[in-house]
């Protein structure tokens, strides 16, 4: 994919609208079943080509993983920002970010940083196939 991991200049980079969303049973599933999986010690990326222009991103925050609410909201609202910041230089994939245990004693800093690879390792990575 040349260019895949370019800025897009068409895209308000501050903006993440519904389009950018997974928000259907059916795409977290086939994301989970066809896509590519990785990820650090704090986070877990399944990733699929979708078709698009753009990539799409959904979260899985297990309440056995993070604990109440509010430390889940917390962390959901980290990976919704880190991926805004991002999502112009991201190939055209559907992602779907889990979290590890180790994200619910991590600081704020580390969950940042943790992401920001996981980011430059989806626009490294080969093309998973569709």
């Amino acid at each position: 994919m040349p260019g895949a991991c370019q800025p897009d200049a068409a895209a308000h980079p501050l903006r993440f609208p519904r389009e950018r969303r997974l928000r259907s049973a059916t795409d977290f599933k086939r994301v989970y079943a066809q896509g590519r999986r990785f990820g650090n010690e704090l986070f877990t990326v399944n990733a699929h080509p979708n078709g698009l222009e753009r990539p799409r991103l959904g979260m899985s925050v297990a309440v056995r993983t993070m604990g109440g609410g509010v430390p889940r909201n917390r962390v959901r609202r980290m990976i919704r920002e880190s991926f805004r910041l991002n999502q112009s230089r991201l190939p055209p994939l559907d992602i779907v970010v889990g979290v590890r245990a180790g994200a619910r004693t991590a600081s704020p800093d580390a969950l940042r940083e943790a992401l920001e690879r996981l980011w430059t390792r989806l626009c490294r990575a080969p093309a998973p196939s569709s």
